[in-house]
């Protein structure tokens, strides 16, 4: 699996590449539409905390920043999810046809969105800038909870690919239950401290992730709490697990899709 991984470099920068060209190709914004879905997103959620039909409560940092600080970390999650599924799916003929190493479609997605997350990261520091605040030194400790939110996104991912290939109400069944998961998520507000909600959030395994992003950044502490690290540990075991899945399934699937 390692030496697949490896050997399939040269394919996925061409397949990077072509993606990312085609991507982007025959558009108007160009590449401002890798950074429009958490910026609309943060703005409705302004306007709402604003106006007070939603009131958020207290926040470390100005809330836009807050806002889209989250929103633009649940991007990266939703994109990481993504990717294996529609990385698949787009290069149905090749698998059926060509024999290469599969692993190459999982870090060609993988890539990509890291393109679309280094945008992101630009346009947050902009307003940074613009809002005056600053971070600490703990900010380099950022590829730890960034590692962690791709990590948990590509294990479910590559688990659903074999399904998702089979049958496109996986992928469509994907937005709805997204949706739902960020309400239960502290992406545009804070952790809650009580009630129902507090609870299903607690054991939610993306609110470590979230709250550590926003530790590391803003406010000085570099504490990974203990939730933090079971998750990671966990999604660590179960994308081998999923890994494995995903090679003995595919070629399966290929050699169903030419019957």
């Amino acid at each position: 699996m390692w030496v697949d991984m490896w050997s399939s470099r040269t394919l996925v920068k061409r397949l990077v590449v072509r993606d990312i060209s085609a991507q982007y190709r025959q558009t108007i914004l160009g590449y401002v539409w890798a950074i429009l879905p958490p910026v609309v997103t943060s703005l409705i959620w302004i306007i709402l905390n604003k106006s007070q039909v939603v009131n958020v409560g207290p926040t470390d940092v100005p809330y836009p920043v807050f806002a889209f600080t989250g929103t633009m970390f649940w991007q990266l999650f939703m994109d990481t999810l993504n990717a294996p599924l529609s990385q698949v799916n787009a290069n149905r003929s090749l698998i059926s046809k060509v024999n290469f190493p599969r692993e190459a479609l999982l870090l060609s997605g993988i890539v990509q969105v890291m393109f679309s997350f280094g945008i992101k990261l630009i346009v947050l520091a902009g307003i940074l800038v613009v809002y005056g605040v600053g971070v600490t030194w703990t900010a380099a400790l950022l590829v730890l909870p960034i590692f962690g939110l791709m990590l948990l996104g590509t294990m479910v991912g590559i688990f659903l690919v074999p399904i998702g290939f089979l049958y496109k109400d996986i992928q469509n069944g994907l937005v709805l239950l997204l949706g739902m998961l960020m309400y239960i998520t502290p992406v545009v507000y804070p952790p809650l401290e009580s009630g129902v909600m507090a609870t299903i959030m607690k054991w939610n395994p993306l609110t470590p992730m979230f709250v550590t992003i926003r530790q590391v950044l803003y406010s000085g502490t570099a504490e990974l709490s203990g939730e933090f690290i079971i998750v990671v540990g966990v999604g660590g075991i179960l994308a081998m697990i999923c890994w494995v899945f995903y090679r003995l399934a595919l070629p399966i699937i290929a050699e169903r899709m030419d019957a």
